[in-house]
């Protein structure tokens, strides 16, 4: 649940910085090309007004002004779900990343050190040293009597120069 709610939480505040950023971009673009403010209600009015007498859309930059309003909303959706999905840890962590690259790069690049990689044992292997165990298991009893006798003395006299 509280996992849910964080993500809810970090949801509306990528929206509200995106919201930020491109709704002054997207007003300067218009403003640039069309002298189309977004935040005036003069120029909200100036197309209701054509609209309302009966106004025509004849040429290519009209189509355009038209399609561009259109897409202000799918390409501000567009963009916050892109932004909801970077990685922002990672950006904020790149100098620690980028200095850690780079002392190993600097450093490690000679090292002496031995890396072991892919240690998974694989069957065959399992199967060799299997083998091998019971080459070396002896083949009755009594001999495994004796082998133990035989420690049991080595042991009892290095105890005993103690």
């Amino acid at each position: 649940m509280l996992r849910k709610i964080f993500i809810l939480v970090r949801t509306l505040l990528i929206g509200a910085g995106w919201t930020y950023v491109f709704l002054p971009v997207v007003n300067l673009v218009f403003i640039a090309l069309w002298n189309f403010s977004f935040f005036s209600a003069s120029s909200w009015h100036t197309i209701r007004d054509f609209w309302q007498i009966g106004g025509v859309i004849k040429t290519a930059p009209d189509y355009l002004f038209l399609f561009m309003l259109i897409m202000v909303i799918p390409l501000w959706l567009w963009g916050w779900k892109r932004l909801t999905r970077v990685d922002y840890a990672a950006i904020l962590l790149f100098p620690v990343n980028a200095y850690n690259r780079h002392i190993i790069n600097k450093y490690g690049h000679d090292s002496k050190r031995i890396i072991l990689r892919n240690l998974k044992s694989s069957r065959e292997a399992v199967e060799a040293v299997k083998n091998q165990i019971e080459s070396i298991k002896p083949e009755s009893p009594r001999e495994v009597k004796n082998i133990r006798e035989e420690i049991q003395k080595k042991i009892e006299s290095e105890t005993s120069k103690f």
